[in-house]
C-alpha cells in the first residue's frame, strides 16, 4: 500500500475512534442521568457479551 494511502487510512481511523469515543461518552452520560450507574454498567456488560461471538468468529477465520 502506498504511503499516501496509509496516511489517509490512518487519519480516517483516528477520526473514527475520536467520534466513537465522543459518542460513547455522550451516550453513557445520558443513560446515567436518565437511569443510574448500575443500569449503565449492566447495559455495557450485556453489550460486551453480545460482541463476543463476533470476535470469536473473526479470530477463528484468521
Amino acid at each position: 500500500m502506498p504511503l499516501a494511502a496509509r496516511t489517509k487510512t490512518q487519519g480516517l481511523v483516528d477520526v473514527s475512534i475520536a467520534i466513537a469515543g465522543a459518542t460513547g461518552g455522550l451516550a453513557s452520560g445520558i443513560v446515567t442521568v436518565a437511569t443510574s450507574y448500575p443500569v449503565l454498567a449492566l447495559a455495557c456488560g450485556i453489550l460486551a457479551l453480545a460482541i463476543l461471538p463476533a470476535v470469536a468468529v473473526t479470530a477463528r477465520s484468521r
